[in-house]
C-alpha cells in the first residue's frame, strides 16, 4: 500500500506541476459550462412534440360519418414524415384507462398533449351537417402543461388540424363549430433547464476527458521516457503503478465533479444530490477510466495515443448527448449516438439527479457502459506493452 501511494503522490504532483494539465483538466470544463450556459441558455426542448389521442367517439365508427377517423388520421400521417413533422411520437387510445395514463405521462414530462375525442362526436357532428335542431356541440378536450413551449406547440399543431376540419367538413369558423375545451395540467418536477441540461453533461464529459488523457498521457509518457522500465526494476510493482495512477486520476475527478457542481448552482442549475446521483457519478468515474487504458493499448507512441484520444473524446462529447439532445436528430446520426457509452451515462445520470426523463431504461444506462468499459479493460489487459 506504501508504494502504492508513492506513485499515486508523485503523479499527482506533477498533474498539479503541469499548467497544461491543470486548464485542460479542471478550467477547460468550468469556462464551457460558463460559454454554453450563457450563449445557450434559452434554449427549451426540440421543437417536436409528442402527443396522444384518445379517440371516445363509438357512434357510426368505420363507416362513412366516422368524422373523428378524421383527425386521428390527418396526426398518423404528419407523424410519419421521416422524423421531419413536428410530431415525433403519437399514441392513440379509445379508453378512459388509457386517458388517465396519457395524463400521467403529460405530467411527468414524458408527453406535450392530450387530445380526447368525446363519445357521440361523430353524431353531434353529423348533426350539424344536417341542420339537425341539436343544441349540444361536438366536443374535444386538449390537455396541456401550464407555461411549457413543447405543450404550447403541441396545443398549436391540434388547434390547425381541429380548424381544418372545421372548414373541410363544418364550413365554419372554428369558434362555431367543435366546442374546444382547454385544460391545464401541472407537470411533475420543474421545467426544461438548458442549465441543469448542460452541467450534468459537462459532469461526464469532464470525468471522461480525465480518463482519456490523464490515463493515456501517464502511460505513454513515461514508457517513451523509460520511466516505467526504472520502477519496475524498483520494488514498485505493475499493480501498485495501475492502483497509483488510477487514484491520482480518481482525486481529480472527484475535484471536477465539486467545481463542476458549484458552478452549475451558481448559474441556477436545480441539481438533485443525493446517495444515488453521487453512487451514479462514481459509476461514470469507473466506466470511463478503461478508455485511457484502452487508448493506450492501440498507441505506439504519446503523440498517436493524443491524436486517438481527441478523435474519440470529440465522438464522445459531440454525439454522445452531452451538450444538447440527442432524440430528435437524424437516423444515422441517431443510431451512432446510442452506440456511445456517454449517451447512456449521460441519460442516468440527468434522470437520478432530477432533471429530464431518461429516453433510454436505467438497466441500458448501467450495461452498456459497462460492456464497454469491460470489453477495453479486457482489450487492454491484454495488449497493453509495459515497453517500447
Amino acid at each position: 500500500m506504501k508504494r502504492t501511494f508513492s506513485v499515486f503522490k508523485a503523479l499527482t504532483t506533477a498533474s498539479v506541476k503541469n499548467p497544461s494539465a491543470l486548464f485542460w483538466m479542471i478550467v477547460f470544463p468550468i469556462l464551457l459550462l460558463l460559454i454554453l450556459a450563457s450563449v445557450f441558455s434559452n434554449v427549451q426542448k426540440s421543437v417536436n412534440v409528442r402527443i396522444a389521442i384518445v379517440n371516445e367517439n363509438t357512434t357510426f365508427r368505420r363507416t362513412n360519418f366516422d368524422f373523428a377517423s378524421y383527425i386521428t388520421t390527418t396526426l398518423e400521417k404528419m407523424a410519419h414524415k421521416d422524423g421531419k413533422s413536428p410530431i415525433s411520437c403519437l399514441k392513440s387510445a379509445t379508453t378512459t384507462k388509457a386517458l388517465g395514463i396519457f395524463l400521467k405521462d403529460l405530467k411527468d414530462g414524458k408527453i406535450d398533449a392530450v387530445m380526447v375525442i368525446s363519445k357521440d362526436f361523430n353524431s353531434l357532428v353529423y348533426a350539424k351537417i344536417t341542420k339537425l335542431p341539436l343544441k349540444a356541440d361536438p366536443i374535444v378536450t386538449i390537455y396541456k402543461r401550464r407555461n411549457s413551449q413543447s405543450s404550447n406547440i403541441a396545443f398549436s399543431i391540434l388547434d390547425s388540424v381541429l380548424s381544418s376540419f372545421n372548414k373541410k367538413f363544418l364550413k365554419m369558423k372554428k369558434e362555431h363549430a367543435i366546442s374546444l375545451e382547454i385544460k391545464y395540467l401541472t407537470q411533475n418536477g420543474k421545467k426544461f433547464s438548458y442549465v441543469d441540461f448542460l452541467t450534468t453533461g459537462i459532469i461526464v464529459m469532464a470525468l471522461m476527458t480525465v480518463s482519456l488523457f490523464g490515463i493515456t498521457d501517464d502511460l505513454l509518457v513515461q514508457r517513451e521516457k523509460k520511466v516505467l522500465r526504472r520502477l519496475f526494476v524498483s520494488p514498485i510493482t505493475k499493480i501498485n503503478y495501475v492502483l497509483g495512477m488510477s487514484l491520482s486520476n480518481i482525486l481529480l475527478e472527484l475535484i471536477q465533479i465539486t467545481l463542476i457542481l458549484i458552478t452549475g448552482i451558481a448559474l441556477g442549475a436545480h441539481l438533485k444530490i443525493d446517495a444515488i446521483s453521487i453512487s451514479f457519478m462514481l459509476f461514470v468515474i469507473a466506466s470511463t477510466m478503461p478508455f485511457g487504458f484502452f487508448v493506450a493499448s492501440i498507441s505506439k507512441s504519446a503523440n498517436s495515443g493524443n491524436a486517438i484520444a481527441n478523435i474519440l473524446n470529440f465522438l464522445f462529447m459531440f454525439l454522445g448527448g452531452l451538450f444538447f439532445p440527442v432524440n430528435n436528430v437524424p437516423f444515422i446520426v441517431k443510431i451512432m449516438a446510442y452506440s456511445l457509452p456517454t449517451t447512456y451515462l449521460a441519460n442516468g445520470l440527468r434522470a437520478l439527479m432530477g432533471i429530464s426523463y431518461s429516453t433510454t431504461p436505467l438497466y441500458l444506462n448501467i450495461f452498456v457502459p459497462l460492456a464497454w468499459a469491460a470489453f477495453m479493460l479486457f482489450y487492454s489487459v491484454k495488449k497493453f506493452k509495459w515497453e517500447v
